[in-house]
């Protein structure tokens, strides 16, 4: 995920809802493995979340380029 883009937050403040990756977080750990986790944006207040409480929508505007039209 980047900084930058638009996620589902499973775990939401009340529900689930949108937010906004600002920054990624990762941590190196002694046995050559990393954690990562996300900074969001919800609701206008911060937080970190782990990869496994959001969820990246990988999307274009297929009407943009279709050419029958």
């Amino acid at each position: 995920m980047l900084v930058g883009e638009l996620v589902w937050v499973r775990k939401g403040p009340n529900t689930p809802t949108w937010g906004i990756i600002v920054d990624k977080l990762i941590v190196y750990l002694a046995d050559d493995a990393m954690m990562v986790s996300y900074e969001v944006l919800v609701d206008s207040t911060f937080y970190t979340l782990d990869s496994s409480d959001v969820l990246r929508f990988n999307y274009y505007n297929r009407h943009l380029f279709d050419e029958t039209s």
